[in-house]
C-alpha cells in the first residue's frame, strides 16, 4: 500500500469491498452487486485507489468469452 491510508466510515460500500479485498478475496462488478456492494464498483476502486490503497485489476475470460475486470487488494 501506497500513500496515506484512508479510513471510511463504518458500513460505507468503500469499507465493505476493502475489508472483503483485504481477505485476499477477489471480486467483479458482478459479484460486488451480488453481494450488496454497490452498483459501480469502478468508482469505489477508484476511491481506494485514491485513499492509498493498491488495488490491482486484471482482465478475465468469463465461461461465454467475454472478458471482465476482477480486482484484488495488493498486500
Amino acid at each position: 500500500m501506497q500513500g496515506t491510508i484512508k479510513n471510511f466510515k463504518q458500513d460505507s460500500q468503500n469499507s465493505k469491498i476493502l475489508a472483503y479485498l483485504m481477505t485476499g478475496a477477489t471480486l467483479t462488478c458482478l459479484k460486488a452487486a451480488q453481494m450488496g456492494f454497490g452498483m459501480n464498483m469502478r468508482s469505489r476502486v477508484s476511491d481506494l485507489k485514491r485513499a492509498g490503497y493498491d488495488v490491482i485489476s486484471k482482465q478475465v475470460n468469463t465461461d461465454n468469452g467475454s472478458y471482465i475486470a476482477e480486482y484484488r487488494l495488493e498486500v
